[in-house]
């Protein structure tokens, strides 16, 4: 629907767009806090700015709400920064924020075959939440194959929406649920692999990486944002020397340069990763997110005792 929504803006097709979205609160209520703020953004596009402020506050009137700085910070509403119902809403945010801020914490959730011999351990993306980002995996191939524990940040972003912004809290994090989800389930003889998409494939890249996280060797990062200077530090003074990895990334993603520096990196430091790259995905999960994974589990779970394979070979 968001992929409609930017087609039909682009086409300047503004009041199709609204129409679609309007009809989408009915069918995604729990979004109505990212439906409110395109409709808002799209408002003032038009320049109709006591729209865009009504829209906002009925987001509120309907419990929902957003980190304020993510209102704050959008050039798109800029517009809006003189009405004072606007500074009314930002602080309502506010104060609903550092509410729920108080009671967030870390927990994971389980989905898949418990009897799989292979275990996954994937790290949500920034503005996310276990519960949406295990759809993305809840295929009966992936299902039926792999047994896997989805950790939920304790770093609230916005409204149901959490993150990785604080790498040593969500190291910490992972490695404490990981322990905690491998030890409930009794599942230290299975094959581990932690993976990732975007922020949450950074982290998971980062632990594995790791000479001092046990177990988790194997990484599968999902179009990662890197941080390279991290990367590159661990990879200098902390290289765990039985690290293998895959990265599944597109050559639209905003990412993608990134990418190509630290599977650079990674041959530097003789880390055997595999690339592989969707021609036209931009930051999104594949199509064919079932084969591609099973492709990844292969490689990563294929033990070079040489180690002389070059990486992406």
């Amino acid at each position: 629907m968001q992929r409609q929504v930017i087609d039909l803006v682009e086409k300047k097709a503004n009041k199709e767009a609204l129409s679609l979205m309007e009809q989408a609160k009915e069918k995604f209520p729990q979004k109505r806090d990212r439906l409110g703020h395109w409709i808002a953004s799209l408002y003032v596009l038009e320049g109709k700015h006591q729209e865009a402020l009504a829209e906002l506050h009925d987001v509120i009137q309907h419990g929902l709400w957003w980190n304020p700085e993510i209102l704050s910070s959008d050039p798109e509403l800029s517009a809006l920064k003189p009405y004072a119902e606007f500074n009314t809403i930002l602080l309502e945010c506010k104060r609903m924020y550092e509410a729920e801020k108080k009671s967030a914490h870390a927990h994971c959730s389980t989905l898949g075959n418990q009897e799989a011999e292979t275990v996954l351990f994937p790290l949500h993306w920034k503005g996310s939440n276990i519960e949406e980002f295990s759809k993305q995996w809840s295929h009966p191939e992936i299902t039926n194959h792999y047994f896997m524990g989805f950790p939920q940040s304790s770093q609230l972003f916005s409204y149901q929406c959490y993150s990785w912004d604080d790498a040593t809290m969500a190291m910490n994090e992972v490695r404490n649920t990981y322990q905690s989800f491998i030890q409930q389930h009794h599942l230290s003889e299975k094959v581990h692999i932690i993976a990732g998409a975007s922020q949450g494939a950074n982290i998971a890249t980062q632990v594995s990486l790791r000479a001092d996280v046990e177990d988790l060797h194997n990484f599968i990062a999902i179009v990662p944002a890197f941080d390279l200077k991290a990367l590159q530090k661990i990879l200098k003074n902390q290289l765990n020397p039985h690290a293998r990895g895959c990265i599944i990334t597109g050559d639209q993603d905003p990412f993608y340069e990134t990418v190509l520096a630290a599977v650079q990196l990674f041959e530097t430091y003789q880390i055997p990763c595999k690339l592989i790259v969707k021609e036209g995905m931009g930051h999104e999960f594949p199509s064919d997110f079932q084969g591609v994974l099973e492709e990844a589990v292969q490689y990563v779970t294929e033990r070079d005792t040489s180690r002389d394979t070059l990486p992406g070979k």
